[in-house]
């Protein structure tokens, strides 16, 4: 990952990786396909997009839902940057390639006292109790069902189905 990788400060690899590091650890031991945790990632940052979700980290700007598209390759880099740290791992399963919190995961976010990662974790875990028990499939079919309504509340066109 290049320097200027690193250097964005908002929505970079850092941040993202940080969202992701939360959900994991939040999951542990659970490990989740990179679409499952770019799906996840986005209900985090968006939770109020979805019904009775708590309100969303981020603001409800137009065209938010091409985040999704966005999101993934950034959210890798930002996994194979906490992974270096020992915070992450990869788990080369039979159905796909799986990342994980690893088991010192929570002590790292303890010592973090932000009040953006408090509420970053509060979050991290209402999505994985919300939605961490569907696979892959129910993932995208709800984010497929959804994505129309962000859109036409957006004014754009659909930017995720379940084929991608």
């Amino acid at each position: 990952m290049s320097p200027a990788a690193l250097a964005v400060p908002f929505n970079g690899a850092v941040e993202i990786g940080l969202r992701a590091l939360c959900l994991l650890t939040a999951a542990f031991p659970t490990s989740y396909g990179l679409r499952q945790l770019t799906a996840f990632d986005y209900m985090l940052v968006h939770s109020d997009d979805l019904p009775d979700g708590p309100p969303g980290l981020h603001p409800q700007t137009p065209g938010r839902e091409g985040e999704l598209l966005t999101r993934r390759g950034v959210l890798q880099e930002g996994l194979m940057l906490y992974q270096s740290r020992g915070l992450v791992e990869r788990r080369f399963e039979e159905t796909g390639l799986f990342f994980a919190a690893t088991d010192r995961s929570a002590a790292f976010l303890d010592v973090l006292d932000a009040p953006y990662v408090i509420v970053l974790r509060a979050r991290a875990l209402w999505v994985v109790e919300q939605f961490g028990q569907l696979d892959e499939g129910a993932i995208s079919t709800l984010v497929a069902a959804r994505i129309g309504e962000w859109a036409q509340n957006s004014r754009c066109s659909p930017c995720y189905s379940r084929t991608t």
